[in-house]
């Protein structure tokens, strides 16, 4: 790795930049600082950007980044070698792995379990200070951690031995939250620095891209902030779908173009454990037009309700859930002219046949237009700072606890449009206002922050209904989409 190489992801910083880094502090992080070294892009991006942020200095990275490549090197093994990794525990009675980690309470023996992917074990022990400290989120998303894992061959439970105990874990993940304080710290900034500052914190560089564009980048970033809410995008390939939901989050959940089956999305009957739907804020199914729906008719029944209530029934059981639902996939488009090549009957139709029913796709809130999203290069990535990764997707957390659903109530007058066409349009405005203007009351709230909003949110549902009212014209035509501001 060369020098001069190295030094190259330091450029010359703008005022937005300097801006960010004096007002945010130690919650935000140089960008391309992360990017070094290539053959890191199996890890998440918050945990290449909490190593960096920990270990390297901008002024000076190298030394830093070297560090970096030894720990990854000594304490991180891919679930491959996993029986590589279970004989050096047992040699030398402790190891240091880093890697993910997630807890679970097994009723039936009245015991909490350690699941780690690395060592394909999912009944290793863990300490009850680890549980004290961190189990809020290792029960329900888990987390990348260096935890320290003990080998001890006499521990049994009728007569099945369990050797492996998981004495500490230290978080790779921010953990200084302060939701207050970060809407003050958003009254620092005008909302073009604001939106500037989220599309370089997602990873790419704002003076690349056209407001519209950015708007669009933000929409797909609202299933993270908005419960239950329902986003399909369908455009060509390489414009950061994938690379958006896979590194935002880790409540985020992909699927990639596999099978889906009813244990997996939402309840394992036989294990008794819930699916990713029921765990997770946010699923989405990448390459949607190759995913193989197992005893399709149940999957999908149970999936259109959920998409509906929010809530699901496995057998006798009935769950609700807050996760939010993303379909994405790909669509032939003329680049040139940033529209879907002619020849489609409708724009739904590369999605898999069973999901072509009028019925589950009047559930999308919003048809994002993929089309018109540039494809993303290295050119195009940011070169600044942004928000740390997990310190972002902890305050995403948090936004989804807030709802700005009353604001948009309190402005806007939706006229004679149907009830579940305003809460389609509702759902994408609440989302897109929690992130540009977290900062506002429906009192602080302007008209011009407002509207704007409203009318990306209503082209994104009318895009919906239009395709519907070429699938089935006597009910999806003429749909009225009126509103006016109130205030």
């Amino acid at each position: 790795m060369a020098d001069e190489k190295v030094n190259e992801i330091e450029p010359s910083l703008g005022a937005l930049d300097e801006k960010i880094a004096r007002t945010l502090g130690d919650r935000v992080i140089l960008k391309p600082l992360t990017r070094w070294n290539e053959a890191y892009k199996e890890f998440p991006r918050y945990v290449m950007e909490y190593l960096v942020s920990r270990y390297v200095e901008p002024s000076n990275p190298v030394d830093g980044q070297k560090k970096i490549d030894r720990i990854l090197s000594e304490h991180y093994s891919e679930s491959a070698k996993k029986e590589l990794i279970k004989s050096r525990i047992k040699e030398r009675g402790q190891y240091t792995l880093l890697g993910q980690l997630s807890v679970r309470l097994d009723q039936s023996r009245d015991h909490y379990w350690a699941n780690v992917p690395a060592l394909g074990d999912d009944t290793v022990r863990v300490a009850q200070k680890v549980l004290a400290q961190y189990g809020d989120v290792l029960l329900t998303s888990g987390a990348w951690g260096t935890m320290e894992i003990e080998y001890d061959g006499t521990y049994e439970i009728k007569s099945r031995k369990f050797p492996f105990y998981i004495r500490e874990f230290t978080p790779l993940q921010y953990t200084r939250l302060n939701l207050d304080d970060f809407v003050d710290k958003r009254v620092e900034f005008t909302a073009d620095e604001w939106l500037d500052l989220l599309i370089q914190s997602i990873g790419f560089n704002p003076a690349k891209f056209e407001r519209r564009v950015k708007l669009l980048m933000l929409l797909r970033l609202v299933p993270f902030v908005e419960a239950n809410f329902n986003l399909i995008e369908l455009g060509p390939r390489e414009t950061g779908k994938t690379y958006t939901f896979r590194n935002t989050s880790n409540r985020a959940f992909v699927v990639s173009g596999g099978k889906a089956t009813p244990a997996t999305l939402f309840y394992n009957k036989a294990s008794r454990k819930l699916g990713v739907i029921g765990l997770k804020h946010l699923v989405f199914f990448d390459e949607i037009a190759n995913t193989n729906f197992d005893d399709a008719e149940a999957s999908i029944s149970v999936l259109k309700d959920y998409m509906q209530t929010g809530k699901f029934s496995r057998g006798d059981q009935e769950f609700s859930a807050p996760c939010s639902v993303v379909l994405g996939g790909n669509i032939d488009t003329n680049l040139e002219l940033k529209q879907p090549e002619v020849g489609y009957k409708h724009l739904f139709a590369v999605l898999p046949e069973e999901l072509q029913d009028p019925a589950f796709l009047d559930r999308i809130h919003a048809y994002l237009p993929g089309w018109e999203m540039p494809k993303i290069r290295p050119e195009n990535y940011a070169t600044g700072y942004g928000l740390l990764t997990d310190y972002m997707a902890e305050i995403f957390a948090e936004l989804r606890r807030r709802n700005f659903q009353t604001h948009v109530n309190a402005w806007v007058d939706f006229g004679n449009m149907t009830g579940r066409n305003q809460d389609a349009i509702k759902k994408t405005a609440a989302g897109l206002l929690k992130l540009l203007h977290p900062h506002r009351s429906p009192d602080t709230l302007a008209s011009d922050e407002i509207h704007p909003l409203m009318e990306l949110a209503v082209e994104m549902r009318r895009r919906v209904t239009d395709q519907l009212a070429k699938i089935l014209p006597t009910e999806f035509s003429n749909v009225q989409y009126g509103f006016k501001l109130t205030r």
